[in-house]
């Protein structure tokens, strides 16, 4: 009877055996998965971030040039501002034909082929 017991621990101990071994044997397949679906995420998320990086250097750059522009057209009005003071203090010194325009006389003279005089 002992013989009997000794072998069905031994098949009993020989399942046990087996039954871990078939456990950790799942468990570093599903490891392996893990690892690869984490590689993967975090190679996702490194193109995301390079993305966003780009997108953030664009929009510096698109504010950079914003700010030149804004720059220019303030540097061009004030030119446009201080030409147009010029001018205006400048006008009267000025010749323009019409300022000068000779007024026709007054008495109209008969044209004889002469001047009158």
């Amino acid at each position: 009877m002992a013989q009997v017991f000794g072998i069905l621990g031994f098949s009993l101990s020989l399942l046990a055996v087996y039954f871990a071994s078939e456990v950790m044997r799942r468990t570093a397949h599903r490891i392996a998965e893990l690892d690869a679906a984490l590689f993967k995420a975090n190679t996702r998320i490194q193109k995301m971030e390079s993305g966003i990086y780009h997108v953030e250097k664009l929009a510096a750059e698109i504010r950079h040039q914003r700010k030149r522009q804004a720059e220019t057209i303030t540097a061009l009005a004030n030119k446009g501002d201080l030409q147009r003071a010029t001018h205006a203090e400048g006008s009267g010194d000025r010749f323009t034909p019409s300022t000068h325009a000779q007024t026709p006389p007054t008495q109209t003279v008969p044209q004889t082929g002469r001047k009158a005089g």
